[in-house]
């Protein structure tokens, strides 16, 4: 079924007690029950999903109304619907805790009721239970269930990227490497952020906003965590503004100041610090002090 393992927006059809009836991926398949913030029970054939869901319901719904609900299906196979989101959907890449390590494979936490499965043919590492590893979720046509897998790689497109410098794109920082750091771009390429790029924590694990530095002749991309030329500068001389205003009118930071520090602060190189003081001072917004930089 086409919307297993995704987030759809559903109406609701019918209300009858305290139970909702919603929209239903296939119709012949029925349609769900549910109750807020809670699992949504599929309503036929069985009468104890309904009667479960009515003791989830904590709130009143009213007919035509609509709903954003995450589609799977439950341990035994029934068709459920759930507003609760899980940490990744069907085509996505996140870090997923082992709960659970079995003979056939490994359960996840993905944020639902249900565990997410890792089967042992997915695995490429020994898994050890309270571990976070980096895993794709996708829908098995041989098993019809949603399951996770660490070849993450086969999942990553070998498409030419259309980006353009400076696009801005979301990003899951996936590994350290001597030259930066691994991620995948909008679940679908990969990119790297050099180490001279980064002015601030960034970790495994970490989604952000970063953008695009540039696309090579062989498609690889590179990053990075700030824009790029003039529009950088311009980043950079708004938050100076935004901070002297919050600090009084000084902050003591200057030319001298090493580089670590400006990067810690305020998330640039130094060399692009300078240039937006520059630009500042140009526009008789700042004056140069000894010992920092004053408000105008």
């Amino acid at each position: 079924m086409k919307n297993v393992g995704k987030c759809v927006t559903q109406s609701i059809t019918t209300k009858a007690s305290q139970t909702l009836y919603i929209d239903g991926d296939d119709a012949e398949k029925g349609t769900y029950s549910m109750g807020p913030g809670k699992p949504l029970f599929v309503s036929v054939p069985k009468p104890e999903s309904v009667e479960a869901a009515k003791k989830e319901m904590k709130e009143e719904y009213t007919e035509d109304a609509t709903l954003d609900v995450f589609i799977y299906n439950d341990n035994k196979g029934v068709l459920v619907a759930t507003q609760r989101i899980p940490y990744a959907i069907v085509g996505e890449f996140d870090f997923l805790e082992v709960v659970k390590v079995t003979k056939d494979g490994a359960l996840l936490d993905w944020g639902i009721k249900k565990n997410l499965f890792l089967p042992s043919r997915e695995q490429t590492t020994r898994l050890v239970e309270g571990e976070s590893y980096l895993i794709y979720v996708l829908y098995d046509d041989n098993t019809k269930q949603i399951i996770g897998t660490m070849h993450v790689d086969e999942y990553l497109s070998d498409e030419l990227p259309t980006f353009k410098r400076n696009d801005e794109v979301e990003i899951l920082v996936t590994k350290e490497t001597p030259l930066g750091f691994k991620a995948i771009i909008n679940d679908k390429f990969q990119g790297l952020i050099y180490h001279n790029e980064v002015f601030e924590h960034v970790c495994p694990g970490m989604r952000t906003q970063a953008y695009i530095k540039g696309v090579r002749e062989d498609g690889k991309i590179d990053l990075a965590l700030q824009k790029q030329g003039y529009d950088a500068i311009e980043t950079i001389t708004e938050q100076l503004l935004k901070e002297l205003e919050r600090q009084g009118g000084f902050l003591s930071v200057t030319d001298k100041t090493d580089s670590e520090t400006i990067g810690n602060k305020f998330g640039c190189s130094k060399k692009n610090f300078k240039k937006a003081v520059g630009a500042l001072y140009k526009q008789r917004l700042i004056d140069i002090e000894e010992n920092g930089i004053r408000l105008l």
